[in-house]
Order: structure tokens, then C-alpha cells, then sequence
């Protein structure tokens, strides 16, 4: 899924303040989904989704893994 076809999730994860999975977001994690929002250039980027707490996010964003919980294990295989 790329970042196009996720905005409505993302959108819904900023405004709630939580994960898909009911995590709250921290500050970081926080300006990284407006990042990823902001960056219509990248909007034919795929999203990922962290396995630790459900953080979905621009695969552009996860170098040093997940920017809400630091896990390292990521999936494109949004749920």
C-alpha cells in the first residue's frame, strides 16, 4: 500500500493520537505522520507497519526503526 492509498489512516492516527492498534503515539511519532502527510512528492512511496506496536508510517521514515516504539521489525502487509 503506498502513501497515496493509506491517508485516510494516517489522517486517523494523527488526529488520534493512536496506533491502528490502540497505541498512543509519542511526540516523534507524531511529526513523523505529518511528515509523511506533508510529502506530496512521496505519496507514491509505500507505508509500513511496525509488528511491536502497529505504527503505520512512510517507509522513507524507518531507517532506524520505528519512530513510535524503536522496534526494528516492520512489514508492508498493512492489516
Amino acid at each position: 500500500m503506498n502513501i497515496s492509498e493509506a491517508i485516510d489512516i494516517l489522517s486517523k492516527e494523527k488526529s488520534l493520537g493512536r496506533t491502528p492498534q490502540g497505541r498512543a503515539l509519542s511526540d516523534y511519532a507524531k511529526e513523523t505522520v505529518d511528515a509523511t502527510l506533508v510529502d506530496d512528492k512521496n505519496h507514491n512511496m509505500n507505508v509500513v507497519q511496525c509488528l511491536g506496536c502497529g505504527f503505520i508510517v512512510s517507509s522513507l521514515l524507518v531507517a532506524d526503526g520505528c519512530p513510535n516504539c524503536g522496534a526494528i521489525d516492520m512489514t508492508e502487509d498493512i492489516l
